[in-house]
């Protein structure tokens, strides 16, 4: 009996064609769900997260109207960020914990 293994090229060279391309969108989805992870983690060290409120209230405006704008565009996209963040994670919450329902004849 020959027992020589065969390698991962080898092994999906072997296999048919429907089966290749099911490797190939699992492979392409993986790593797009992987890029995204990577992209936003590093987005959210760039943007810095929200100011509270009584923070921004507190300060007086400044005449450097760049600095300002900027500050502003920082702290909206922050809050936009933290918005889709906690929105996923209530996606990820609900898969966790799925309902159950009753399925019965009519």
């Amino acid at each position: 009996m020959n027992t020589e293994q065969k390698s991962f090229i080898e092994e999906l060279r072997s296999l048919s064609e429907p089966a290749k391309r099911r490797v190939f969108w699992g492979a392409v989805a993986g790593s797009m769900i992987v890029v995204v992870y990577l992209w936003l983690a590093c987005f959210n060290t760039i943007v810095p997260s929200a100011a509270p409120v009584s923070v921004v209230a507190s300060q007086t405006p400044t005449a450097d109207t760049g600095e300002s704008i900027f500050g502003l565009f920082a702290d909206a996209a922050g809050s936009f960020w933290q918005a889709v963040g906690s929105g996923a994670q209530g996606i990820v919450r609900e898969m966790k914990n799925p309902k159950q329902y009753n399925i019965g004849p009519r």
